[in-house]
């Protein structure tokens, strides 16, 4: 399908990476939620695979959904201080000196994704996006309305 295998990692942003790229792979081919654990983890090797075989003998496997399992995945992977961090980093995210819109824009999505309930509303998503900006840009920006 076009996702490479996972040894598994101890840097959380390698497992993320590697996540996201397997998502997108199955969204690209509509997988339901049960083909999508049954492909991620035939994409398990080394580490990842122990660690799932251990996962499989800890709970009924009837138990293990695909929610279950990405709950699974971010503790082992995606440990919930990285994931803290990172929505920290989000919430007092702004604009570098030498950083351009474009730029910041494109800190500002990736960053989004670890504080859903700070973007989930798109006038709340523009405010803080806006907040953010450099001083001069902001005050352009706001003569403009």
């Amino acid at each position: 399908m076009g996702a490479i295998e996972f040894e598994g990692t101890l840097d959380p942003e390698v497992a993320e990476r590697w996540w996201e790229k397997v998502e997108d792979v199955m969204n690209l081919v509509g997988c339901t939620s049960e083909n999508r654990l049954k492909y991620i983890v035939s994409l398990f090797v080394g580490n990842a695979l122990i660690w799932w075989r251990s996962l499989k003998r800890a709970y009924d496997p009837r138990e293990i959904t695909w929610a279950k399992f990405q709950r699974e995945f971010d503790d082992k992977y995606r440990p919930k201080m990285y994931r803290d961090k990172k929505r920290m980093e989000f919430l007092n995210l702004v604009q570098r000196d030498e950083q351009t819109v474009a730029e910041y824009e494109l800190r500002f999505a990736v960053l989004a994704k670890y504080a859903p309930e700070a973007v989930s509303i798109q006038e709340d998503r523009c405010y803080r996006f806006e907040q953010g900006l450099r001083p001069e840009i902001k005050k352009a920006l706001q003569s403009e309305l």
